[in-house]
This record gives C-alpha cells, sequence and structure tokens, in this order.
C-alpha cells in the first residue's frame, strides 16, 4: 500500500478519540476517587461527556490532575473536528456541483457510454478539465455555459439520432443563453446516417454542430502512426511494404483507407500490399476499390478468407481488429501463422477490453506473453491521445478533416510534377503546415457550399451515381472562384501584392491578379483542386450532386 492511498486522517482521527477517552477515563478515575457512592460507570459516563463539554467533575475548573486537563480539551476538539468532517462529507457533492454550474474553459461529455469514456480519457489526457453527465437533462449542472466544447456521446444503438438530438438541445440552451461552447459534436454509431448528417453540415458552411464516428478517427490515427514506422519520414527508406488488416468491421475498412491515403504521400514510389483478411474480404475489398481511389491506385489490396489462403508469405506486419474485442483477442492468441513477423509485428486491437492492454506490458508487470515483443496493443483512446490538442477537443472538426485532405491533393499533385519536398513552404505534411496556409484550406472548405451553389449543385452521400465532372467553362468558372477565394483569405491575412514573393513580408505577385492574366501553371493548379473535388469529398463518402441542371447552361453562357 502507497503513501498516498493509507487513510492517514482517518487513523488519525481514530487515535485523537482514543487518546481522549483513555486520558479522560484516567483523570475522572483520580480526581473523582474521593466521592462517595462513585462507581466505574460514572466515570465511564462522565469520560463520554467530555466530547460535549458536560462532565460535571471537569466543569467546575479548579485543581484537576494533568491528565484531565488535557483531556476536557483534547475530547471537545476532536468532537468539533469530526461535526466538521461530518459537515464537508454532507456538503461536498452540492459545493460541487455549485462549482461545476459556474465552470468555465472545460469539455462537456454527455453520456455513459465506451464512447463517452474513450472521449473523455483523450481529452483528461490532453490536460483538458472534463466535466460528465449521463444525458441532455444534467447540461445545466455541468457548466454549459461556460464550457469550450461538447461531445454527445450516449447510447444510440436503439434511437439512431439520440445523440443529435442533445447537441440540438445543446445548441438552443447556448442560443437563449447567449454563451456556451462553439463546438458541438455528436457521435453516430451508424455510418450512413453519419455520412448524410455530415453532408447537410458541410453544405451549411457554418462552423459549429458536427458528426463523427470514433472507428474512423481511430483508425485514421492508427494509420498515420503506423506509416510513419514504416518509412520514418518523406524520402527515406521504406522499411516494410506488406501489411494485413485482420477483419471486416468499420475499424478494418478505415484503417485500410488510412493506410492508403497515408502512404499516397509516404511510400516514395514503393507499392505497398495490403492482405484483408476476413469470411467476406472479396466483397468488402471490391468496395474499397470502387469508393476510394487510394485504395485502388496506390496499393495493392488482396483478400482472402483466411491467412496464407491465397496470399503466401509473411507480412510484415498484422492488425487484427476484429469488431468484436473478444474474437480479436482469441486470433492473436492463438494464430500461430501471425506470429512470425519481428518486434511489434502483430499489432491488437483492444476497445472494450482496454484493460487488458496491461496484461502485456513490460518485464515487471507483464501477465500475457507478449510473444518476445511481437505483440503490440493498442486502444481507441490510445489513438486519440496521440494528437495533442492546445484546445479542449479530442478530434479534428468536418472542416479540418477535408481541409487537411486538400492539403493532401496538393501535395500529392505537386511531387508527381517534380515538387520536392520543402521547396516551397507549402510542401510540407498538414502537422507542419503554417497555420495562415491552414486556416487557407480551412476557407477553401467553408465556402465550398457558396462555389457549389453558382452551378445548381450541392454535397450529398454517395449514391453508387456517375460523378459529376465538371470541365470547360464550367470548369474555368469555378477554378476563377478558387483564385478569388485564396486572394480573399490571403488578403485577410495581412498579405498585398508585390512583384516578388516574399512569405515573411506577406507578399505575394498574383494577389491582385486578374484570372485572365495568371500564368497558365497557377490556372491549372486551380482547376486541379476543382476536377479533385469529387475524389476530395469521396474519402469522407460524399459526392457533389446537381439540382439544377438549367444552372449549367447559364454558367456556360455567362463565362
Amino acid at each position: 500500500m502507497t503513501r498516498t492511498s493509507f487513510p492517514w486522517s482517518r487513523l488519525g482521527f481514530a487515535a485523537l478519540v482514543i487518546v481522549s477517552l483513555g486520558l479522560g477515563w484516567w483523570g475522572l478515575a483520580l480526581d473523582t476517587s474521593h466521592q462517595p457512592g462513585r462507581t466505574w460507570y460514572d466515570v465511564v459516563y462522565h469520560d463520554l461527556q467530555l466530547f460535549v463539554m458536560g462532565a460535571d467533575p471537569a466543569s467546575g475548573g479548579g485543581p484537576l490532575s494533568w491528565q484531565l486537563q488535557v483531556a476536557r480539551f483534547l475530547a471537545p476538539a476532536t468532537a468539533v473536528y469530526a461535526l466538521f468532517e461530518a459537515a464537508r462529507a454532507l456538503f461536498t457533492g452540492e459545493i460541487r456541483r455549485f462549482k461545476d454550474r459556474r465552470a468555465r474553459g472545460h469539455a462537456i461529455v454527455v453520456g455513459e457510454t465506451d464512447a463517452a469514456d474513450t472521449v473523455t480519457a483523450a481529452l483528461e489526457a490532453a490536460g483538458h478539465r472534463v466535466l460528465r453527465t449521463p444525458d441532455a437533462a444534467g447540461l445545466g449542472g455541468v457548466g454549459l455555459t461556460g464550457a469550450t466544447v461538447l461531445y454527445a456521446c450516449g447510447d444510440d444503438t436503439a434511437e439512431a439520432t439520440a445523440n443529435v438530438l442533445t447537441v440540438a438541445e445543446a445548441e438552443n440552451a447556448v442560443r437563449r443563453a447567449g454563451s456556451g461552447p462553439d463546438r458541438l459534436y455528436a457521435h453516430v454509431s451508424d455510418p450512413e446516417l453519419g455520412v448524410a448528417l455530415q453532408a447537410r453540415h458541410l453544405s451549411c458552411a457554418e462552423p459549429g454542430v458536427d458528426f463523427f464516428t470514433l472507428d474512423v478517427i481511430a483508425a485514421q490515427a492508427l494509420a498515420a502512426r503506423e506509416v510513419r514506422r514504416m518509412v520514418d519520414g518523406p524520402g527515406r527508406p521504406v522499411a516494410r511494404t506488406r501489411v494485413a488488416v485482420v477483419g471486416s468491421g468499420e475499424f478494418a475498412k478505415a484503417l485500410v483507407v488510412g493506410l492508403a491515403r497515408e502512404w499516397e504521400l509516404a511510400g516514395d514510389g514503393a507499392r505497398l500490399t495490403v492482405d484483408l483478411i476476413a469470411d467476406d474480404a472479396e466483397a468488402v475489398a471490391g468496395a474499397l476499390r470502387a469508393r476510394w481511389s487510394p485504395v485502388a491506385e496506390k496499393i495493392e489490396l488482396r483478400a482472402a478468407a483466411a491467412l496464407g489462403a491465397g496470399v503466401p508469405g509473411v507480412p510484415d506486419v498484422v492488425y487484427v481488429c476484429h469488431a468484436s474485442d473478444g474474437t480479436s483477442l482469441r486470433v492473436a492468441l492463438t494464430a500461430t501463422k501471425l506470429w512470425h513477423g519481428g518486434p511489434g509485428s502483430l499489432v491488437l486491437l483492444l476497445d472494450g477490453l482496454a484493460g487488458l492492454t496491461s496484461a502485456f506490458g513490460t518485464e515487471a508487470s507483464r501477465v500475457l506473453d507478449n510473444l518476445d515483443g511481437r505483440l503490440r496493443t493498442v486502444t481507441m483512446r490510445d489513438l486519440l491521445a496521440d494528437v495533442e490538442r492546445a484546445e479542449a477537443r479530442a478530434h479534428a472538426d468536418m472542416y479540418e478533416r477535408i481541409a487537411r485532405s486538400v492539403h493532401h491533393v496538393y501535395l500529392r499533385n505537386q511531387l508527381e510534377r517534380g515538387v520536392g519536398w520543402g521547396e516551397v513552404p507549402a510542401m510540407v505534411r498538414w502537422e507542419d503546415l503554417p497555420e495562415d496556409l491552414r486556416a487557407s484550406n480551412r476557407g477553401w472548405v467553408v465556402g465550398l457550399p457558396e462555389r457549389l451553389a453558382r452551378m445548381g449543385a450541392t454535397i450529398a452521400p454517395r449514391d453508387g451515381a456517375a460523378e459529376v465532372v465538371f470541365e470547360g467553362a464550367e470548369l474555368d468558372k469555378l477554378a476563377e472562384a478558387e483564385h478569388e477565394l485564396w486572394e480573399s483569405v490571403r488578403v485577410a491575412q495581412g498579405w498585398r501584392s508585390g512583384p516578388v514573393r516574399d512569405d515573411t513580408a506577406r507578399v505575394h505577385p498574383m494577389i491582385g491578379m486578374p484570372w485572365s492574366e495568371l500564368p497558365e501553371a497557377n490556372r491549372e493548379k486551380d482547376r486541379d483542386v476543382v476536377r479533385l473535388l469529387p475524389e476530395i469529398l469521396a474519402e469522407f463518402g460524399l459526392e457533389v450532386v446537381r439540382y439544377e441542371e438549367g444552372r449549367v447552361l447559364e454558367a456556360a453562357v455567362d463565362a
């Protein structure tokens, strides 16, 4: 037992009571020995009265033994301390609730689910204060008006819109109060509903309410971490080129997509082979190739019902991520074919069984064998906490994620054109991108609905229909709008026109230059963003749809 966990205060209080009783009994026995008819019952009774300052032999003062002198002060003091502790225990909950109602700068997590626990752990790991409430009815008691962010992570298995309604109620309360969190997130377990809600949120161009799925966010974080381990930075030698993903749930699918997207920039020409191992692997792999261009073009995705069935050889890394933690654990501990890689080659996702990760820990605390260092365990809490955030958020919102994707497309296109890493300020990973350039990408996302509206189009979930293609005069009109948006964001950041680009002085020759006078290479950059808009949105399960076909002809005529 550690010193901090030992109940020293309780032990000290018990010692004071015993000392007070002992000295009182001793002193009373000495000072009342001359009283006729006194019994030991009287001594015990008066001894107990010392705690309420009512013992007759000690009340009158006068010459008393030192034992009784000490006891008649120590016993009441002990009683007062006991009353203080009782009052504190009685009112601690009320005081805490009072402070919570008036708290500021904290995060609120609604719900009593694994998702709520995961988000809470990630926020607390980043050093943020988190207040919890089981449902929307308790929002007033956790300082809603002083919070900076709210996560609704209740159980939405029975009612898919439960968390959406919680966020809507919180938003109404914030609007009425005139203060409160400027970001409200609803966890949506149903992927199709989540994509539909994200499409409408993106079409509103109003940051605030957003929708997320933990499986997707965690898988993306794991993919980014793992590709860094494989490649160890852009342009460096590739150490591993074959991995296997065991499972076909939402996390497994998101991991395949995440690996493909990260490898697209970091692979340095090498091709990554991904073996998808599951009973329905063929169908899942086909759907992933059809939906995500990086999966179809940047990696070799092979499907098999079992490891070794049609995909010979040993993968460099195996990720075991079945929808059921129990199934994942059983596979990792019984499928001996997975044990033939090097250190850290077997990655086991444990979410609901997160407590088991310590069982595969260091030599001093390990309960289960980690296969001589081959087995690594990860949890969603670890993956969310893997990203440091200064503000109280557990994940990037929709605008941030799409802005990151826009920059991803820019990097890929520039690399294909022969532009090297670091040759211009924007040729760095998103994590190293200057804040003004990040803001420029975010501005692109926020302004997207208005630009699409000019063409009679909006954003919706992908439904398998033919993708909208922008070309000709329509393409140029949208590309010109891209240039106008870029210019407005730069001017708002303090940039000005000048003959030579100077990032330190915030001078750029393209500011104030009409579209028709831009160099063709610059106009082509803007066209690239428009051409690749369907691909950018497809990475989030979204697409461009037209709702006014006649607007296309009108745009072409205006051009």
